[in-house]
């Protein structure tokens, strides 16, 4: 018998290796799909928030300039409301359009980068402020400019006001009244005065403004940022005396000429003979540190008739209360980088120096620092405020309107007779110990003795002039 065997169909097996092939290449494709919008989507986040913070960096670069631009010394200075907002010129807008570019903050209902927060800042009547005009505008300045210029579009300028919103769910009130009054800083901490007052100031000489800065910057991409500051101007230290020894153990060489003078009875002149000043404050002739500071500079004085001003003939009394943050090196050290920082650039002389390129004038005061010692001669003049951290030697006929301020090495030295006239305060600090070593800070200590040799008097004269020093300390 024959036998037959078949093979068995194996046709249910065909491709199953293209199919399994199809299955894996689907697979990386979508493992391949997902990586590509996951690379994709931290690309586009990655520039969202590079554009959003540049946004915001330049929102801060328009509140930094305007900040600087506020004070009287600055490039292209711009002068703050004194108006409440919701009143006449109330509000200062400073706009930074690029070329070609319409910015008009002012029209809240148009489509130039409006200010469209500001009827939450304050009340409003038809999507604007009161007053007539309500507002008033300047433009940035080329001196602070970036390259390329940068996205903020505009800044607002505007006293602060005490208020909250309706209904109290977000309270900026600073007394816990919605009223609408002015916002004062005492140097503590704010407080609300009544609207009565046409200033901080007229409600107490200590008194000082506080503004709110609000900058919006939008980028061509769209991101819009905008920030906001509070601001207050500095409080420049009260300067109690014409001449002032700021340390114990001073020295004083004093000059023996009839005709030298030093004064703390109030000129009050200024730069306008007068005019604008306030009321005449007196002080000392000499300021001392303490008791026996002034017993050694009184005992120093060989024409006590020539120094007048209160506290007896001659004028010389112990300030150390009225000194405050000045009787420690640490409050020295405060006034030093507060004047640094309000000087140009151009005007801060790191080193020696032998002359000024600027030294003020009357009309245009300038804030002068040198770091080290510094040397004028001739018929140096100037005005401002003028800082050495080292030597100041002077000779000849200086004069000088303002503040001098020699903090540091703490020795002024003036050789020679002559003439010359300072007008307002002089202020000597050593802020090293007998060695020669800077007094450690952060513990309150007192600086150290403090030198004025002064050559030869001539007919030179130290007048106390309060209306000099606020002029000049309005821009520190």
């Amino acid at each position: 018998m024959n036998v037959f065997h078949g093979k068995k169909s194996n046709s249910s097996e065909n491709g199953i290796a293209l199919a399994m092939v199809m299955l894996v290449l689907l697979l990386v494709s979508t493992v391949i799909a997902g990586m590509i919008v996951m690379a994709t989507s931290e690309t586009t986040i990655t520039a969202n928030f590079r554009d959003e913070q540049t946004a915001f960096f330049a929102s801060r670069a328009g509140l930094e300039e305007v900040r600087d631009r506020l004070r009287a010394t600055a490039p292209n200075a711009v002068t703050a409301p004194t108006a409440l907002p919701g009143t006449a010129n109330g509000i200062l807008y400073v706009t930074n359009p690029l070329s070609g570019e319409t910015v008009a903050p002012w029209n809240t209902s148009g489509t130039n980068y409006p200010d469209d927060e500001i009827c939450k800042e304050v009340t409003c009547s038809g999507g604007i402020p009161s007053g007539s005009p309500w507002y008033t505008s300047a433009s940035y300045s080329a001196s602070y400019a970036a390259s390329p210029q940068l996205v903020w579009k505009w800044l607002r300028v505007m006293p602060k006001v005490n208020k909250s919103d309706t209904g109290a769910v977000r309270v900026t009130s600073v007394d816990g009244l919605t009223n609408g009054n002015r916002i004062c800083w005492n140097g503590t901490n704010e407080v609300s005065i009544a609207n009565t007052f046409a200033s901080c100031p007229a409600a107490n000489a200590n008194y000082k403004q506080v503004y709110e800065l609000t900058a919006l910057a939008v980028t061509s991409s769209g991101s819009r940022r905008m920030t906001q500051y509070e601001v207050t101007p500095a409080v420049f230290p009260v300067l109690p005396g014409a001449m002032i020894f700021d340390g114990a153990s001073p020295t004083y060489s004093a000059p023996n000429s009839n005709a030298f003078g030093v004064s703390g009875n109030d000129a009050a002149q200024g730069p306008n003979a007068g005019a604008g000043c306030g009321a005449a404050n007196n002080e000392p002739a000499v300021g001392g540190f303490d008791a026996s500071s002034v017993t050694a500079v009184t005992g120093d004085i060989p024409r006590p008739g020539k120094y007048t001003g209160t506290g007896g003939s001659p004028s010389v009394s112990n300030v150390n209360g009225q000194l405050g943050a000045l009787a420690t090196v640490d409050g020295l050290q405060k006034l030093v980088a507060t004047v640094t920082s309000a000087a140009v650039t151009a005007n801060i002389y790191n080193g020696n120096a032998s002359s000024l390129t600027n030294p003020g004038t009357d009309a245009a005061p300038v804030i002068n620092v040198v770091t080290g010692d510094l040397s004028v001669g001739g018929g140096f003049s100037g005005a401002g405020i003028l800082l050495v951290e080292g030597t100041l030697t002077m000779s000849g006929n200086p004069s000088y309107n303002g503040v001098i301020l020699v903090i540091g090495k703490g020795v002024l030295v003036k050789n020679g007779g002559g003439n010359g006239t300072l007008n307002g305060s002089m202020l000597v600090a050593n802020m090293n110990n007998s060695s020669g070593t800077p007094i450690a800070l952060g513990a309150n200590n007192p600086p150290g003795a403090p030198t004025i040799n002064w050559n030869g008097g001539g007919n030179a004269t130290i007048q106390y002039d309060s209306c000099w020093i606020n002029t000049v300390t309005a821009g520190a």
